[in-house]
C-alpha cells in the first residue's frame, strides 16, 4: 500500500474515532423544576457523578452538561433534598428532559438549638436531608450531627444502590460528594457574586459556574471577607478572557 493511501487511511481512521467519542458524551439539555410550584430552579448544581462535572442552571433552570449512559446525574440547590437519576437512552435522547427536586418545607427563621447556639440554614438543610436519607435504612445506625464539621451531613434517596452492602457504602460516599457541592452553593451564590458585577443572568451564571471554588478551598477559607477577595480576584480573570 502506498504510503499516501496509508496517512488517509490513518486520517480517516483518527476521524471516526474521534466521531464514536463525541458521540458517546454529547452535551446533554436538561431543566431543574420545584417539584411543589413546577418553578423553574435557578442556579442549582448538577452534578455527573461519575466524572465530577458540576455545572449550574440559568435563570430558567436549563443546563448542560456532558452525558452518557448509564453516568448518574445529582441536582443540588439550598432549600431542597438532594436527587440523583440513572440516565438512560430515553433520557439522553429526550429533548425536553425535566428533573423535579423536592423542597425542605421546616421553618428555618430563627430556629434556636440551644440556648446559645443558632444553626445555619446550611445545617438545618444538612440535618434534614441526613434524617431523610437515613430514615430509608434500616440497619444503618444515624450519626450524630456534629458543629464541628459545621453541619456536613448526608441525604438522599438512592434506593436503587441498597442491593448490597458495597452499594450502600458507595452511595454514602456520593452522599458526602454531593453535601459538599451543597456547601458550596450555600456559601458561593449569586447574591454574593451578583453584587460586585453588572452581570445578566446568563453571564453571572457563567463566571459562577468557571471560577466555582473547591470544598476543601472553603473550609480553609471561612468568612466572607475571604470570599469577596477570591470572586474580585476571578473577575480580573473572567474579564481579561473576554477581551
Amino acid at each position: 500500500m502506498k504510503p499516501f493511501v496509508k496517512n488517509i487511511l490513518l486520517l480517516v481512521f483518527i476521524f471516526m474515532a474521534g466521531s464514536v467519542i463525541a458521540q458517546d458524551k454529547p452535551l446533554f439539555t436538561g431543566q431543574v423544576r420545584d417539584s411543589v410550584t413546577q418553578s423553574p430552579i435557578a442556579f442549582a448544581s448538577v452534578t455527573n457523578l461519575l466524572t465530577n462535572k458540576t455545572v449550574m442552571s440559568n435563570k430558567n433552570g436549563f443546563f448542560k452538561i456532558p452525558l452518557k449512559e448509564s453516568d448518574l446525574l445529582s441536582f443540588a440547590s439550598v432549600g431542597y433534598y438532594f436527587d440523583t437519576i440513572r440516565i438512560t437512552l430515553k433520557i439522553i435522547n429526550d429533548e425536553a428532559a425535566v428533573f423535579f427536586i423536592n423542597p425542605i418545607t421546616h421553618q428555618l427563621n430563627d430556629v434556636t438549638v440551644t440556648a446559645k447556639t443558632k444553626f445555619s440554614r446550611y445545617q438545618l438543610d444538612s440535618m434534614e436531608r441526613r434524617k431523610n436519607f437515613f430514615g430509608t435504612v434500616s440497619d444503618h445506625v444515624q450519626p450524630v450531627f456534629s458543629l464541628a464539621n459545621s453541619g456536613a451531613g448526608l441525604g438522599i434517596n438512592l434506593d436503587h444502590f441498597y442491593n448490597r452492602e458495597k452499594r450502600k457504602r458507595r452511595s454514602i460516599s456520593m452522599l458526602d460528594q454531593m453535601e459538599q457541592e451543597e456547601y458550596i452553593n450555600y456559601r458561593f451564590t449569586p447574591v454574593m457574586t451578583g453584587g460586585y458585577t453588572t452581570f445578566s443572568s446568563d453571564s453571572l451564571m457563567l463566571f459562577m459556574q468557571t471560577y466555582r471554588p473547591s470544598y476543601d478551598w472553603l473550609r480553609k477559607h471561612r468568612s466572607d471577607e475571604d470570599l469577596v477577595y477570591y470572586i474580585n480576584d476571578k473577575l480580573k480573570l473572567f474579564f481579561k478572557r473576554r477581551d
